[in-house]
């Protein structure tokens, strides 16, 4: 008979897991061994397990599916914590599969000896310890249940390697089988009530949230916006939810999103959010962007987003294409024609312009944006790290179409940027990837520089050098007097460092010299690293007023 461990593995495959990431240890090593014989699996390993897990974050992103992750107990688990609150927060189908200290030596104070399911539960939707071999499948199973019902999120499922080596009988259960894989289509009475809000609305606007992309719905979204005339203004998270390149795309909504789109809500009288979470960088938490007196219309896939910011006045509950083909059917031809969406977009584009000097020296982190802008091929993913040089970037973005756009929703965890990056490029390796984060963020992981190295994988990542911490330097000028504390050091040339890693590497220093470097890391076979070095003191702004 086989082990748990190869029935687990068989689980997988059978749920289309083609990639595994992490660290071997002494209680997963059971898993592993499997894996060495299961060639449909590749395994990635890490030289982190943070890296690990925040590259099963990007891989379940960029491709719209579940990813894997393992670690062995104690310090294993624990350092996948950060990525696993990420996960949580932003409604991302991680599943870890770990070790855990074996029976005999628990309650000894042995060794890495921790209660990791209390450790997980805040940060997962089901952590569970499997005790009895007979167990071990049907956990999978629920594993895979509750990571992609609505909300989808991670889970944590552990076992020491006494439980995984013993054998039990293989469970051939298809994925149809114990999971649902259709969405409840909303009510037709909702859909009713607000085709009758719409009929009233002479300013109607679409908000895009990120359920808008787990579902595969921007194209039905952006054929209902053109049928009807309706502008649209993604979220902060999801810039790509509607492409921010369509002619009725507003840009993205909030404090470092687009002027175009602020403007413009702001003016609505009727607001339909479709698949939306309200975020605090897209809406304050407050009206403003969002007027108190406009019709709230909220509409996500499951009922615990909704009211959770601003009071509704239809909440609408169910499948996001469901919803779009009944308000369909339902507004006919009804058009509405009350903003010029180009011109608002071109008054921001005039802003925009005007806040990049293409000449000045140090070279100023608008340029560098702008020129990220230009060069990443159409279509490609751009993923962008936490701190004051993904403000700019996320500022200066454009999106072309869906899933080409990550940052780490409600969490904005700082070096989660360039291991995420390298599980999106694994996930869809037919498409240019950009890293974007500042020296801080490259430098919490930069040992991942070389598994991607290691394991052959295309991908670019950007540097805004500032050599401190510009986020924090910003909120000390802001709200401490300008008063500088801790926030100053010294890096490496990670041009430089990345050749020693084997990787493509380049440090530019004048602004004539960025665009030239950008086409050359996108030509490179494997990973490439530019360093820019940028103007310490020309920071993004942190205090925002809608």
């Amino acid at each position: 008979m086989p082990s748990v461990a190869h029935t687990l593995i068989e689980g997988l495959r059978r749920e289309g897991i083609t990639h595994i990431f992490g660290i071997p240890g002494t209680q997963n090593l059971p898993l592993l061994d499997v894996l060495r014989d299961t060639p449909d699996i590749r395994f990635i390993l890490t030289r982190h397990e943070q890296g690990a897990a925040f590259m099963a974050y990007g891989y379940a992103r960029a491709g719209q599916r579940p990813a894997v992750v393992t670690a062995t107990e104690g310090p294993g688990v624990t350092n996948m914590a950060t990525p696993f609150g990420a996960a949580f927060r932003g409604n991302v189908p991680i599943i870890g599969i770990n070790g855990l200290q074996e029976a005999w030596l628990r309650e000894k104070d042995a060794s890495q000896e921790m209660d990791q399911i209390s450790f997980f539960k805040p940060i997962t939707k089901w952590a569970y310890s499997i005790s009895d071999p007979e167990k071990a499948q049907e956990a999978l199973r629920k594993a895979f249940r509750v990571a992609l019902s609505e909300p989808p999120g991670p889970v944590h499922l552990e076992a020491p390697s006494d439980i995984y080596l013993q054998e039990v009988e293989q469970e051939a259960w298809q994925p149809a089988q114990y999971r649902a894989t259709t969405l409840p289509s909303v009510d037709a009475g909702v859909l009713d009530e607000i085709v009758a809000r719409l009929a009233r609305a002479e300013r109607p606007v679409i908000l895009a949230g990120g359920g808008v992309l787990r579902e595969r719905s921007s194209d039905a979204l952006i054929a209902f916006a053109e049928r009807h005339g309706i502008p649209v203004a993604p979220l902060q998270f999801s810039p790509d939810a509607f492409p921010t390149a369509h002619p009725l795309a507003l840009g993205p909504l909030g404090r470092n999103g687009w002027e175009s789109a602020n403007r413009a809500v702001k003016q609505a009288d009727l607001v339909l959010a479709v698949g939306a979470r309200m975020d605090l960088f897209s809406t304050t938490f407050k009206h403003g962007l969002i007027q108190a007196d406009a019709t709230l219309i909220h509409h996500a896939a499951s009922d615990d987003p909704i009211g959770t910011v601003f009071p509704v006045d239809v909440a609408a509950v169910g499948a996001t294409p469901s919803l779009l083909a009944g308000l369909t059917l339902r507004l006919a031809e009804r058009r509405w024609a009350w903003l010029d969406v180009g011109a608002e977009v071109a008054q921001w584009e005039a802003q925009r312009q005007g806040l990049i000097d293409a000449e000045a020296e140090p070279i100023q982190p608008p340029f560098v944006a702008d020129v990220l802008r230009r060069t990443l091929p159409k279509g490609g993913i751009m993923v962008v790290d936490a701190g004051n040089a993904g403000k700019h970037a996320r500022m200066h973005f454009v999106s072309h179409a869906p899933d080409t756009y990550q940052f780490i929703d409600n969490w904005a965890a700082v070096g989660a940027g360039f291991p995420t990056a390298i599980g999106a490029a694994l996930a869809r390796p037919d498409v240019p990837v950009l890293a974007v984060q500042g020296d801080m963020g490259f430098m919490c992981n930069i040992g991942e520089l070389e598994t991607a190295v290691r394991e052959k994988i295309k991908l670019v990542a950007v540097v805004f050098n500032d050599q401190g911490l510009g986020n924090e330097r910003a909120f000390q000028n802001a709200h401490y007097g300008g008063r500088h504390f801790a926030v100053d050091y010294r890096n490496p040339d990670f041009g430089e460092l990345a050749r020693v890693f084997g990787a493509h590497g380049e440090t530019v220093t004048r602004p004539g010299d960025l665009e030239a470097a950008m086409q050359r890391a996108f030509a490179a076979e494997g990973p490439a690293v530019v360093d820019v070095m940028i103007d310490q003191d020309h920071l993004a702004p942190v205090l925002f007023k809608a």
